[in-house]
């Protein structure tokens, strides 16, 4: 200590040779330092931000419904992680493994074209007009047939057909259920035989990759190039007849399972958009949500759930669809969203509310005084009517004793009687005709089932069992594919989607199998 005191204040001093010196010593560590901090803030970029994401993206992922309920929640994210693994050879679950989410299904699973469901013998004390269920345009229906209660056949421990098959559902597209319905709805061995023959024709025209082109070389009637929509057109007669990926249902399950794998490396997996426009986007929608509805296959749930997320966005705000996201609707492509829709809801998938009230805001928006319906706005046609009309059946639960209903069918459907030459309207008319019920499907029915089994190629070739689209209005653009599909689709209406309404006076006496 000084002599006041006072600690003594030691100042070391360095020459610029000692400061280089302990610089050069810091260097490597700060080195360190910069890199490690740079290399964790690109990382942390990279997890917070998807690559090459459009800014409308953003407003996607948040107005979209989760793709899977059963993940965790920090992993419901549809749009971040892709639905398949492109490196598997078969990415669909073994039909023979035990579904894990049983209890969480409310479909009735697998379609076997062996197993029996719903056999007759079962009594009924249901009214013979019945609305939809709940679900189905906000009636409180039962299930179709007249069938439900303890006593209900076919089905062990006393399980009833309440939700195994319901009106407007796929439940009865095999075994004894599928019978049922060709026999009550007015099918014939006759209308099967041309089925069958359509449904071979179709494997057989299946390219390797499991597409079906509209505008493959091999026919003469060759449509527009759209695969999506060729392979859908494809797809949908086969599921319709029961045929699924999971059946050993030689020879249509191979096909099946090969246009799905195409399906699924065709789908962007950000969006869930199949490509080929909205017409291609709404039928190939179709396709895999009957696929899910009846397998519940959990592979086909995620692609399935995106492309109805696809369709919810792209509806326009008036609530219609047309060739391109967002764009004014027309009836003709409102048609096919408005059962794709329906075709998810069947198979316990979400769509909005709000989309199906729009929808109907739409089909408001292109109805005269008539009834009728427009391409795009007021304008009646038979085809647009058949669209029009159908719709207000699913989405709106128009029964047969529904005023406009009636109106309408009276107006464009009865005066324009079934035509193979015009099968885009003879697929639409059918199926309202076929809700509608009563003498006016049976007469229509018997017109429709024999003029198309009259109209099919008869002659051993390389189109045996197709239909030509010579001469119809659509054929330029569906070609032959597109004839057969929906020629094929509408034989198959008597058990493709069950009747919504069951009015007829005997229909007790059939349900009890007397």
């Amino acid at each position: 200590m000084s002599a006041q005191g006072k600690t003594p204040v030691v100042v070391l001093s360095r020459t610029p040779k000692d400061s280089n010196a302990i610089l050069w010593r810091m260097a490597p560590a700060a080195l360190g330092s910069v890199v490690f901090h740079a290399a964790s803030i690109g990382l942390l970029v990279l997890f917070l931000r998807a690559p090459n994401e459009a800014p409308a993206m953003e407003e996607m992922r948040a107005a979209v419904v989760n793709a899977d309920p059963f993940l965790p929640p920090e992993k419901k994210d549809p749009f971040l992680t892709p639905f398949i693994d492109e490196g598997a050879l078969n990415p669909f679950s073994d039909p023979a493994a035990p579904n894990e989410r049983k209890a969480d299904i409310t479909m009735p699973g697998q379609n076997d074209p062996r197993e029996e469901v719903g056999l007759l013998g079962g009594k009924s004390n249901l009214p013979t007009s019945m609305p939809a269920p709940p679900g189905w345009g906000g009636g409180q229906g039962s299930g179709p047939f007249g069938l439900s209660g303890p006593n209900t056949p076919g089905l062990a421990g006393g399980e009833t057909l309440l939700g195994k098959l319901q009106p407007g559902g796929i439940d009865a597209r095999s075994g004894s259920a599928k019978k049922f319905a060709l026999d009550f709805g007015g099918g014939t061995k006759a209308s099967e035989a041309a089925v069958t023959r359509g449904l071979q024709w179709l494997c057989q025209v299946q390219h390797a990759d499991g597409k079906w082109a509209l505008d493959d070389s091999r026919f003469p009637d060759r449509g527009g190039a759209n695969d999506i929509a060729g392979t859908a057109f494809g797809l949908l007669p086969l599921l319709g007849a029961g045929k699924t990926h999971k059946a050993k249902d030689a020879p249509y399950d191979k096909p099946v399972e090969k246009a799905f794998l195409y399906l699924l490396r065709k789908q962007d997996k950000r969006t869930g958009y199949f490509g080929g426009g909205m017409y291609a986007h709404g039928l190939a929608t179709i396709a895999i949500c009957e696929a899910y509805g009846m397998t519940q296959d959990p592979t086909l749930r995620r692609p399935a759930q995106m492309a109805i997320n696809y369709i919810v966005q792209a509806q326009h705000d008036a609530g219609g669809w047309r060739y391109s996201p967002g764009q004014a609707g027309d009836t003709s492509v409102v048609g096919w969203q408005a059962m794709a829709l329906k075709s998810a809801q069947m198979a316990n998938l979400d769509v909005p509310e709000i989309t199906m009230r729009k929808a109907q805001a739409y089909l408001d928006s292109c109805c005269g005084q008539d009834e009728g319906y427009g391409y795009i706005g007021v304008g009646s046609t038979p085809t647009m009517s058949a669209v029009g009309l159908l719709c207000r059946q699913y989405l709106q639960s128009w029964g047969p004793q529904n005023l406009r209903m009636i109106k309408g069918v009276e107006n464009f459907l009865k005066p324009n009687p079934p035509n193979p030459k015009s099968i885009y309207y003879t697929y639409y008319a059918s199926q309202v005709m076929h809700h509608f019920g009563g003498e006016g499907w049976k007469v229509w029915n018997e017109k429709m089932r024999d003029a198309l089994q009259k109209a099919q190629e008869d002659k051993k070739g390389p189109f045996y069992g197709s239909w030509s689209s010579a001469g119809d209005p659509h054929g330029p653009n569906g070609g032959r594919l597109m004839q057969t599909s929906l020629s094929l689709l509408t034989l198959e209406v008597y058990y493709r989607h069950l009747p919504l309404y069951y009015r007829d006076a005997d229909l007790k006496k059939m349900a009890s199998g007397k």
